[in-house]
């Protein structure tokens, strides 16, 4: 698949417009040219400079109960001395949204098309290696909501093409590195109001790998199915709000029922507003790994985000944040990765389409095998049309 797939959707966006009310355009892109210690992110990786730019482009239409969206996005990186990890990716999407009455039902799909950069260590010899991948993606939604209370029931589902990668200077003919990886998911959420400011929520979910019988045995893949039940309350008062829900998740392998993990769930949000202009933020959340996990079964995540923004004046911000992230494997807990991070940043809104921003970034990486630190600076321009 290549570049010109999107452009069929985009066409039916486009060709939809004359037929609704109002389609108004809306633009935004942005540019960020900046400095990394590490630009192959492995424990080798050299220092260089790099340049990214993004667009993206959205059309909305409306007529009587029917809502029509659909969005085209593009992003490319550039370095200026490790040019075999470039990246570019192209994304389009259209959704619909049908209110009907106290219900809505909302439909959507989009379609993203990548090209990777990456490198392969072989011996102490840096491999250049580029990978296309096309990734598909479908949500149907349906909300009903009453006077207290609203349930939501909601099925997506994600398949990602990997497509075959050109290894540079082996001499190798272009050979597929990853799986094909499907999944789909259901859940139902239902929320009640207890109080203007106190709310109860509950939901169950449902997760089903889906991979080829043939990349199971090539790329030692076993396709695990999963499960979520968690309740937990939402409360705002004033300057300050939070949420936490708890409950368990269930994996298995595909097809072996009986052979079930069962693991504790928690997520925490909390947002306060101590004093004028800042707002600080935690959250925190467990979760099951099945896209891509490490022990090529399934995964435990856990993660923690801790953010703060200082809004000096109508138009200056400082902002900062921590956060953490964890993996385990779930059948061979013996393999981990992990993530830490700190940035810091402040933006200048020249106008109302324009802003400034520069950030201070710190990453450390541990991986099986690997260890390594990561340091960058960044400049960006954003304009909003």
């Amino acid at each position: 698949m290549g570049r010109l797939c999107v452009a069929p959707v985009l066409m039916a966006i486009l060709g939809a417009a004359p037929s609704v009310a109002q389609s108004p355009l809306a633009l935004s892109s942005e540019i960020e040219t900046g400095w990394t210690s590490n630009a192959t992110d492995s424990a080798a990786g050299g220092a260089d400079f790099y340049v990214t730019h993004s667009h993206d482009m959205s059309l909305t239409g409306q007529t009587g109960n029917l809502l029509l969206r659909g969005s085209l996005a593009m992003s490319q990186t550039r370095l200026a001395t490790f040019r075999f990890e470039d990246d570019a990716e192209v994304t389009g999407a259209i959704e619909a949204q049908l209110a009907l009455g106290a219900a809505a039902l909302r439909l959507g799909y989009a379609v993203t098309q990548s090209w990777t950069g990456d490198d392969l260590s072989v011996g102490g010899l840096v491999v250049p290696v580029r990978s296309p991948a096309s990734e598909h993606e479908y949500v149907a939604e349906f909300t009903l909501r009453g006077v207290d209370q609203q349930v939501v029931v909601a099925v997506t589902g994600d398949w990602v093409l990997p497509g075959e990668s050109v290894l540079g200077g082996l001499g190798l003919p272009p050979l597929r590195l990853t799986p094909q990886v499907g999944s789909v998911a259901g859940r139902i959420d239902w929320e009640r109001a207890l109080s203007p400011n106190l709310a109860m929520l509950t939901g169950l979910e449902a997760w089903f790998t889906l991979i080829p019988e043939a990349d199971r045995i090539t790329y030692l893949r076993i396709p695990v199915d999963g499960g979520r039940v968690s309740a937990g309350l939402r409360v705002a008062d004033g300057g300050w709000s939070a949420e936490g829900a708890g409950g368990l998740d269930l994996v298995w392998p595909k097809g072996l029922s009986g052979m079930i993990w069962t693991m504790p769930y928690v997520s925490v949000s909390a947002s306060v507003v101590p004093m004028a202009g800042v707002t600080l933020a935690l959250n925190a959340e467990t979760g099951v790994e099945l896209a891509d996990p490490l022990d090529g079964a399934a995964g435990r995540t856990a993660a923690l985000d801790l953010g703060a923004t200082w809004l000096l004046t109508p138009d200056i911000a400082l902002s900062a944040s921590l956060a953490a992230q964890q993996e385990w494997g779930l059948f061979d807990d013996s393999i981990s990765r992990s993530v830490r991070t700190a940035m810091v940043g402040a933006s200048y809104a020249v106008s109302e389409r324009f802003t400034y921003r520069a950030t201070l970034s710190w990453s450390r990486h541990a991986d099986p095998g690997e260890s390594y630190d990561k340091a960058g600076i960044g400049l960006s321009l954003r304009g909003d049309f």
